[in-house]
């Protein structure tokens, strides 16, 4: 009974230092003040803590000792092997959801293409981006494949609304969507996978073309 206030503390912790991280509140290599996430959600430093150890196991989090926390920043390789990763899993996912799809599924994904076309900041574009990909991939019903997709997507996405004029043309990135989504609407699995594999590894390159051209490291 004592363990249910603690866990429900700590989720509450994470979700908050979580949500900082993904909208840019925290940008990367920033401090993450404990006193100031117990106070903005009326908790102890304890839970705080826990929170933060998930994070650093997930990836998000660096824990120095004598230093405290800090959102830990992308390298080059990170954001080049995270879209390695999400070449694999995205198109294996998409292949198996393509023959699944029903009208309400397509459907979804159309409004959200459309959301998508009309929104003009960084923060909407990557939200929209990343819940079309999601309908896109939900009719594969592989809840364990999509999530893993789903974390590399997030940890992209972070690095794609700070360095977004950078790195993506959001016009470019829609008509590839329309494209895909075309292709899941005709049936033809074969080109969908196609298409979403060639736009991943463009984005690839923009990225590697940004730490090149910028001499950015974040080692």
């Amino acid at each position: 009974m004592n363990d249910v206030p603690l866990l429900s503390t700590v989720e509450r912790a994470y979700e908050e230092i979580r949500r900082q991280i993904l909208s840019g509140e925290l940008p990367e290599g920033a401090p993450i003040r404990q006193d100031d996430v117990a106070a903005k959600i009326g908790v102890s430093k304890i839970p705080v803590r826990e929170a933060l150890m998930r994070l650093q196991s997930e990836g998000w989090v660096t824990l120095k000792r004598n230093a405290g926390a800090f959102v830990t920043p992308l390298t080059a390789s990170d954001c080049v092997e995270m879209l390695d990763l999400r070449i694999a899993l995205e198109c294996r996912a998409l292949e198996i959801a393509v023959p699944n799809m029903a009208p309400s599924d397509l459907a979804l994904a159309e409004h959200l293409l459309k959301r998508y076309e009309k929104a003009d900041t960084p923060q909407s574009w990557s939200e929209l981006n990343l819940a079309f990909h999601q309908a896109l991939y939900a009719p594969a019903n592989r809840p364990r494949l999509v999530a893993t997709a789903q974390a590399a997507q997030e940890r992209m996405g972070r690095f794609l609304r700070a360095h977004l004029l950078a790195v993506n043309d959001h016009q470019r990135s829609y008509d590839e969507h329309v494209a895909i989504h075309q292709a899941c609407t005709a049936g033809d699995t074969k080109t969908a996978v196609r298409l979403l594999r060639k736009h991943l590894e463009q984005t690839q390159r923009e990225v590697m073309a940004y730490f090149r051209l910028t001499g950015k490291t974040y080692a």
